[in-house]
């Protein structure tokens, strides 16, 4: 069974990703309700949760996902057996380095989590650049950079860098957005059109860079604390150019196909955050914690379980069906994310009972997630091929 497991990335992480994705906001919600005060890291809370739901969840995905699709890119198999054991060893020493920081030596925290990303992206670089597959170059260069953003944010913690931590935690938050825009605007409207070949699909060749030149200014922005107006302005840009894509796509052909709709939610989701960031620039802060929110629940949720979702069953050799436990966990995590974002608005009497529902939909979505993919993952793929 081993050997199974641990014969492609998607086995290995995405399961890692999904439990994580259960312990860390699970324990979140168990320290902000006051039923645990047990907290050993050298993070302050909000700034743990900020850092593990980034690099604790959303990396191990990234990390699962550049290893089944780099393959597909270029021909070049990716780490398999021993590798990905280390690897995953790594992501697990990780995970227990930060939550107990206080404890160990500061570099210890650090090293060990800050390494695996730079690792597991020298294990991909080399096909990618290798077999001059141009249009993949960019996702070494950004990965890098987002290993950076980690690297800062423990050293901000440990007061050894001047900047605040949130800082990058924030810029790294959009940093994932901007990958998703990426990802998630090439494979929606092309798995759309090649089902549903008769859509008619519209999109101009200026909004994507338009949106990656807003997001990325935002970034810098915002790791700059440049004025409100400026990342506001740029946000307001991504946000629209980023709807007009979605539009443009004519996901709602699929409104019947779990599997296809979620990726147009997700990206749509990205749309949200940016109206949601620049409305709080503009006029009311306040609104800012529910555009971060849109990003990580909505936009990363829904993507995240639906990207995971299509690859291990596509490349288990099974067939892609629209079954009810998928589409119920499709349900769950949009359900978390309006939950945490329209309860500050709406709901405020009942702050505390729309968070826990959030959070108790966010935990059963991933959960339902493993319960689906488990059985696959540890079994050899049904077509009877290797991978």
């Amino acid at each position: 069974m081993w050997s199974i497991i641990f014969a492609s990335g998607y086995r290995v992480f995405f399961p890692l990703g999904a439990i994580g994705a259960i312990v860390i906001l699970g324990y979140w919600v168990l320290l902000l309700t006051g039923a645990t005060f047990y907290f050993p890291s050298y993070f302050a809370e909000v700034s743990w949760h900020q850092h593990e739901m980034i690099f604790g969840v959303f990396v191990p995905i990234i990390i699962g996902f550049l290893f089944t699709a780099v393959p597909n890119w270029t021909g070049v198999p990716s780490p398999s057996g021993s590798a990905l054991v280390a690897l995953a060893l790594l992501w697990l020493l990780g995970r227990l380095a930060v939550f107990f920081g206080s404890l160990l030596p500061p570099l210890v925290p650090v090293i060990l989590d800050v390494a695996l990303l730079p690792i597991a992206v020298m294990c991909i670089a080399p096909a990618i650049f290798a077999t001059k597959n141009k249009r993949n170059y960019f996702l070494p260069v950004m990965l890098m950079i987002f290993a950076i953003f980690n690297l800062c944010s423990h050293l901000a913690a440990l007061d050894m860098l001047s900047i605040d931590e949130n800082n990058f935690f924030i810029a790294a938050l959009i940093f994932v957005v901007m990958l998703m825009n990426v990802i998630g605007g090439r494979i929606a409207p092309n798995f759309l059109k090649n089902k549903y070949r008769d859509v008619k699909q519209f999109s101009h060749k200026a909004l994507l860079p338009a949106s990656m030149i807003s997001i990325v200014v935002v970034m810098v922005a915002i790791v700059f604390s440049a004025s409100d107006v400026l990342i506001a302005s740029f946000s307001l840009l991504a946000a629209m150019a980023i709807l007009i894509r979605v539009l443009g796509w004519n996901g709602w052909v699929a409104i019947g196909d779990p599997l296809m709709i979620i990726l147009h939610i997700g990206v749509l989701w990205i749309s949200v955050g940016f109206f949601l960031m620049a409305y709080a620039y503009y006029l009311d802060y306040t609104f800012i914690a529910l555009s971060y929110h849109a990003f990580s629940v909505g936009a990363a949720g829904s993507l995240t379980l639906g990207v995971m979702t299509r690859a291990v069953l596509g490349h288990s050799g099974m067939p892609m069906n629209n079954e009810f436990i998928i589409t119920l966990y499709f349900v769950l995590i949009n359900i978390a994310a309006l939950s945490r974002i329209v309860a500050p608005l709406y709901f405020a009497d009942y702050y505390l009972l729309m968070l826990n529902l959030s959070g108790v939909c966010w935990v059963l979505a991933y959960a339902l997630f493993l319960v689906r993919v488990i059985p696959v993952v540890i079994r050899p793929r049904a077509d009877g091929k290797p991978g």
